[in-house]
């Protein structure tokens, strides 16, 4: 058996011996320089960002005036329903937010369809909507043949709209805009037509500066610091504090017991 030294145990709020206090302050210390890796680097953040729009938000913006009044040109209808269609495809929509974007979008891409047109894009947001419920009970075979319809659906409804829309079939645009629109074509209200720009700049802006537009080893730098750097560091501190105590062991001659 190992000599055993009582004050090998110790109150990190209250060490009553001088090993407790330096165990106690290393440890502090440790917490300390963890705190500041994160919270300093959140602080720095916040001072350096600013509120930065996307490319699609500085083109909805141009457009959107216009669009609005009855004046604009076919391209800028274009360019809008691009600009409406890459804010369906987040999913950090709300969905208040994402039924306005919606309906907006159906309104818009209805508005450069002929009657005719409008009436088969319909009947086939219809034919999707059906087939995606019964998919949620399908199995086997019907599920295989139920996907198949899903695709002929998709295609149909991309043959209509991709032209006038001015969305390359091959363009991820095009894969997003048949589940965002809907079959019932409404026009947007007074209070609808106000909101909408709101929300496209609420959904479209992001707090930007150097520390999240470098890029280090392949990543953003605010990725790399707080999903690998911070891991890095935590792992780091442990070894630290494990060669420390080690080392304030031996000088108090704190042994444990065998």
């Amino acid at each position: 058996m190992g000599t055993t030294n009582n004050d090998y145990n110790f109150s990190l709020f209250k060490p009553a011996t001088e090993y407790g206090k330096k165990n106690r302050n290393l440890i502090l210390t440790l917490v300390t320089i963890w705190a500041v890796a994160i919270f300093g680097f959140q602080a720095l953040l916040l001072i350096f960002e600013k509120p930065t729009p996307e490319k699609s938000l500085v083109t909805f913006e141009s457009v959107w005036e216009n669009v609005k009044t009855g004046k604009a040109t076919i391209k800028e209808k274009q360019d809008l329903v691009t600009s409406l269609v890459l804010t369906t495809g987040k999913m950090s929509l709300k969905p208040q937010a994402d039924s306005l974007v919606n309906k907006a979008l159906t309104y818009y891409v209805n508005s450069m369809l002929s009657e005719t047109e409008q009436v088969a894009l319909s009947n086939q947001l219809v034919l999707l909507a059906d087939t995606k419920e019964k998919l949620t009970t399908a199995v086997d075979e019907e599920y295989i043949a139920l996907q198949a319809d899903l695709i002929t659906i998709k295609a149909a409804i991309n043959t209509i709209a991709n032209e006038k829309t001015g969305i390359e079939p091959t363009n991820n645009k095009a894969i997003i805009l048949p589940y965002n629109l809907y079959a019932e074509n409404n026009e947007l209200s007074k209070e609808e037509m106000e909101a909408l720009p709101v929300t496209m700049k609420l959904y479209l802006t992001h707090n930007q500066s150097f520390l999240t537009d470098t890029t280090f080893l392949g990543f953003p730098f605010h990725y790399f610091y707080s999903a690998e750097f911070l891991l890095i560091l935590f792992v780091l501190l442990c070894l630290v504090y494990s060669i420390k105590i080690t080392q304030l062991q031996r000088k108090y001659n704190i042994k444990e017991e065998e």
